[in-house]
């Protein structure tokens, strides 16, 4: 059972690069104006900490693997999962219907559904700019790898989680978006920047801590009791993440049954 779902993911991956390379030279473009935009924005944190060396303990090397792995998650949910970020549209168009009589997980068919052409080039972005600060610092790459991999999970977790909002609020999309990249602005942030209210928040409600913030500290600080918190955490988002999946579409399937969807 597990095979045979891995093996239908690989397939739809593999027909979404398919569907990719049919416009390339839209990719091409694309990528290179999406890439283009990326380097200047980190170009001018980089020139920021050549004038200040450190805002509240942040160096160069905080932001690049603040940004790194940011982009990289961002770029992995664009590619594999982008579904997931256009949930609300999708339920508030009614195309979850075609998945709740198919064999394969729901969450499965919504999230390889569709896909962002530019996901692989900001992975890939996202993987030269760690190498660089993982150069610049000396982290263990295993432990690298580790980061990156929580980093992504918490990111596409939270992005489920509030895009299940649609299930609740019609004509969400619009504001799901917004949220989704001010997740991705906030976790790559200097830390110090945040405090009270605003600290207590980014490690509750919007836990955006937990895709930056922290394993910055597993990383540089080598941490333990951080990476102890960090896997916790990951697990436990992805898990209530889940939950609020179910608990949508649960109403949503209830809805269709009585011709009535809210």
């Amino acid at each position: 059972m597990v095979g045979n779902t891995l093996r239908y993911a690989v397939d739809m991956l593999k027909a979404n690069m398919k569907a990719a390379a049919t416009l390339r030279g839209a990719y091409i473009t694309r990528s290179i104006f999406n890439i283009t935009n990326h380097s200047i924005y980190l170009s001018l944190w980089v020139l920021i900490f050549d004038a200040i060396p450190s805002i509240g303990g942040w160096r160069v090397e905080h932001i690049l693997l603040a940004y790194g792995l940011g982009i990289f998650a961002w770029g992995f949910l664009s590619f594999a999962a982008f579904g997931i970020r256009t949930l609300p549209r999708q339920i508030d168009d009614g195309e979850l219907d075609t998945y709740l009589t198919q064999p394969k997980p729901v969450l499965l068919n919504v999230a390889l559904g569709t896909t962002q052409t530019v996901g692989p080039p900001e992975m890939i972005f996202g993987g030269v700019v760690l190498t660089i600060a993982g150069v610049m610092t000396g982290v263990s790459i295993l432990m690298l790898l580790l980061m990156t991999v929580c980093t992504t999970v918490v990111f596409t977790s939270l992005v489920l989680a509030y895009g299940s909002l649609g299930f609740w609020l019609k004509g969400f999309h619009g504001n799901a978006e917004e949220i989704y990249f001010n997740f991705f602005i906030i976790a790559t942030r200097p830390e110090a920047v945040f405090h009270g209210w605003m600290l207590v928040m980014i490690f509750t409600f919007m836990p955006v801590a937990f895709m930056a913030h922290v394993p910055l500290h597993v990383l540089l600080d080598n941490n333990m009791n951080a990476l102890l918190l960090l896997l916790s955490a990951t697990t436990l988002i992805a898990l209530i993440s889940y939950k609020i999946f179910k608990l949508g579409l649960s109403r949503y399937e209830s809805g269709n049954r009585f011709g009535v969807r809210g």
